[in-house]
């Protein structure tokens, strides 16, 4: 007993003493940051911006794909009666698509795609559906850094071996994996895409 009550106390005390590394650790597996490649399109999930569309228009920019696709999402609630009312308010895909031409890419070179309200898994059926029809092999996905491992893991898992994706964390994105539990939002986005990475491998995995 007294034995088991010391190896518990032991243990305790190495995982205080190793708990910003565990922690640091935990942080750092949901990040899949790829160095980009040539490509055909920049993809920017919904979700965030604008640090995500910035990440686009900076490998726009460099040259790395020919065009930049974006996902409609959820309309906002509301949305229909406001614009009933004479009032305005631009969708996150509007601001994007604002964003990206007042930094320089042609209007030509922004395609929004309809749909992909509902999730990542929702919104990739919609995306890999549009690449397919417009004959893209090759695309970079952008998006926050917590969320490109799940968002790789969905694209690749749903298009197979019929087009490659590489996942691109937005560096205009704040989240530190080195200090992500000292902040009370980033505590609750962590835990929040850890229960969607453990959704992904009991059911959409298998689903996919």
């Amino acid at each position: 007993m007294r034995l088991r009550t010391l190896v518990v106390l032991a243990v305790l005390a190495a995982a205080y003493v190793y708990r910003d590394d565990a922690l640091s650790a935990t942080g750092r597996y949901l990040v899949a940051d790829e160095p980009p490649a040539k490509a055909d399109a920049i993809v920017v999930l919904a979700g965030s911006a604008p640090d995500r569309i910035l990440e686009a228009v900076d490998l726009f920019q460099q040259g790395l794909a020919p065009r930049i696709v974006l996902t409609r999402g959820s309309d906002s609630p509301g949305i229909d009666h406001l614009r009933k009312r004479g009032a305005q308010m631009l969708e996150a895909y509007e601001q994007n698509a604002s964003i990206a031409e007042q930094l320089g890419v042609p209007k030509g070179a922004i395609e929004v795609v309809a749909g992909g309200a509902g999730g990542t898994v929702t919104e990739a059926r919609v995306v890999i559906d549009h690449l397919r029809k417009k004959r893209v092999t090759r695309a970079l996905i952008v998006t926050s850094k917590i969320h490109t491992r799940r968002a790789g893991w969905i694209y690749r898992g749903m298009a197979r071996n019929e087009m490659s994706f590489t996942t691109c964390a937005s560096r205009y994105d704040p989240y530190d994996p080195a200090r992500w539990w000292h902040s009370r939002g980033y505590t609750r986005r962590v835990v929040i895409e850890y229960q969607k990475l453990l959704i992904y491998w009991l059911r959409d995995s298998w689903r996919l």
